[in-house]
């Protein structure tokens, strides 16, 4: 598993196994027609990332200008999933770890090659697939507050909370 990066500082795992959260922040709206069907209204899309952890020793993060973006290489892998020899990821991936493909085949998951550009995946066919993934550790550029920290029973607990640029 690689390690979280944050504005090129590792966060190791003296700190604590890093828990990530993955959400949506913004930019939809549900609204109502006139014979009262709603409707999802999107005018953008950003992810909200959360990362937590436990361990003998603080992020070591204090160094970072925290009113500047920073690039966030995640240590948790996403995932999509189609019909398709073409997939296009939903966030850059890392420079440093590959972007692996696999096709279903009979109920069971087999690697394929995958040849990316930019996001988009051309996953070479398998016989027999009904269905191809692609799953990669994210880099996204963020805009973030200093992590919460905690310090008790001799541990600390360490909370980042990054917003998509």
């Amino acid at each position: 598993m690689p390690q979280v990066i944050l504005g090129g500082i590792p966060v190791t795992l003296e700190t604590g196994e890093p828990q990530h959260l993955y959400s949506y922040s913004g930019g939809r709206t549900d609204v109502r027609l006139s014979q009262g069907k709603p409707v999802a209204m999107r005018s953008f899309t950003k992810r909200l990332i959360t990362i937590s952890g436990s361990g003998w020793v603080s992020t070591g993060l204090d160094s970072l200008n925290w009113d500047e973006y920073q690039v966030l290489q995640c240590s948790a892998p996403l995932r999509v999933s189609g019909s398709s020899v073409s997939l296009t990821i939903t966030a850059d991936s890392r420079p440093d770890e590959p972007v692996l493909a696999q096709a279903l085949v009979d109920g069971q998951w087999v690697f394929t090659p995958v040849t990316m550009t930019s996001r988009v995946g051309q996953i070479t066919p398998v016989t027999g697939a009904t269905m191809y993934t692609l799953t990669w550790y994210p880099q996204f550029t963020v805009l973030c507050e200093p992590p919460d920290e905690g310090y008790g029973s001799g541990a600390v607990d360490w909370q980042i909370v990054c917003s998509e640029v």
